[in-house]
């Protein structure tokens, strides 16, 4: 044991993640300007990302005039583009910008990233109207994972954090009384405002840096649970709901509400939830809003004279839990088609792309991902960077010249 661990403190550049967070009215919490992120899942990587001058995981922003002048694509997403996995070289958005150089020369294509864990299309909101605006894109990129269905919907994110849905710290929307979605601003005081505390974890090995590799690469699943787990317990998940029930807001969509026997309230156990022939009324308004969301970035791209289009991740396909069943061909994707058709909203389906590039999609999903982490490797962001090249192959004419923004 000792052994294990001067060994691994000699060798493990790091063990736990280091990072400056502040407080932007009217955005929610990014990452402060010009300081240093270091992240670790304790196996697979170990990161330093420079936190550029808007407060994300990119290179310092490019002048406005000179994103004017080239074919500027703007990227925007949760922790997939945020991409603290990987070297700044090998994210998404940079993959792209060097494949366009030889590939579309002629179009002088440039790229910006917009990330932030966590976030819905809802809380990604500011990211355009503060940040991305100023860069005039002429395609503008939503990057949708699966689980962005339910991140939208801040009641149903409070069920995995300790915040209070009516203090988050994001940009969220709720219906009022009269059915209208009303997008309300971030709460910086979030952390005085929680529901349900979780317990004290057990502290021994938490500073070990043997415990720390031990509880990700052997997968020591009580282990990590006691040390790093964020999730609530059954008992605490009841407790939370008890207290929402009492209030005005959500009584109706708490309506149908059925207690499950989850042992922790995960991603998963929340999709599993679903598996109804018709979805929960909390679950229908993320939905709802997830459309609104969606209704919301179309009317900026139109005006801005941008175009719009999603990039949706493997997972929305290889994801078939919940109400989505394999068995009966329709997976997440379809959901997702579905509101992007009604919208006018060209949808790159990054699962597709690997399929029609060959081999066994199996081995490609595995690829893609780093072993004891769920986000792209540095393989997954070049497929995905290559993806978005097919797209703009077929669609040049993106790049003519836009109007300008005031």
């Amino acid at each position: 044991m000792i052994f294990g661990e001067v060994y691994l403190r000699i060798t493990m550049p790091f063990v736990t993640s280091s990072g400056t967070l502040q407080f932007v009215p009217e955005v929610g919490f990014l990452y402060k300007p010009h300081t240093v992120l270091r992240y670790t899942n304790r196996v697979d990587f170990w990161t330093e990302s420079k936190v550029n001058s808007f407060g994300f995981l990119d290179r310092e922003p490019i002048a406005p005039k000179r994103a004017d002048e080239s074919c500027h694509i703007a990227i925007i997403g949760d922790s997939f583009v945020e991409a603290k996995e990987v070297p700044l070289a090998k994210r998404f958005q940079i993959q792209l910008e060097d494949f366009a150089k030889g590939d579309l020369p002629h179009l002088d294509v440039t790229t910006s990233a917009f990330g932030r864990e966590g976030s819905g299309q809802i809380s990604q909101l500011p990211f355009y109207d503060h940040y991305a605006r100023k860069m005039k894109a002429d395609l503008l990129i939503l990057v949708f994972v699966v689980n962005d269905f339910m991140d939208n919907s801040s009641f149903i994110r409070n069920m995995r954090y300790p915040w209070d849905p009516d203090h988050p710290p994001h940009v969220f929307a709720q219906k009022s009384e009269s059915g209208e979605i009303i997008l309300h601003s971030p709460d910086p005081e979030f952390e005085n405002h929680k529901i349900s505390q979780r317990p004290p974890k057990f502290e021994i090995f938490r500073n070990s840096f043997l415990g720390s590799w031990l509880s990700v690469k052997i997968r020591i699943h009580l282990l990590n649970r006691l040390l790093y787990s964020n999730m609530y317990t059954r008992k605490q998940l009841i407790e939370k709901v008890n207290i929402l029930k009492n209030r005005p807001r959500y009584v109706s969509i708490m309506a149908d509400w059925k207690m499950p026997v989850w042992q922790v309230m995960t991603r998963r156990n929340l999709l599993n939830s679903l598996k109804e022939d018709q979805p929960l009324i909390v679950f229908r308004e993320a939905f709802e809003l997830t459309e609104f969301g969606l209704d919301q970035f179309k009317e900026r791209a139109d005006r801005d004279g941008a175009s719009l289009a999603i990039l949706a991740t493997e997972s929305l396909s290889a994801s078939a839990t919940g109400p989505w069943d394999k068995a009966e061909g329709r997976t997440p994707v379809d959901s997702l088609k579905g509101m992007a058709e009604m919208r006018g909203i060209p949808v790159i389906d990054l699962y597709d792309y690997m399929i029609r590039q060959g081999g066994r999609i199996e081995d490609r999903l595995l690829a893609m991902r780093f072993a004891h982490d769920g986000h792209w490797s540095e393989i997954g962001h070049r497929w995905a960077a290559e993806a978005v090249l097919a797209y703009l192959k077929e669609n040049q004419s993106i790049c003519d010249t836009k109007p300008a923004v005031e």
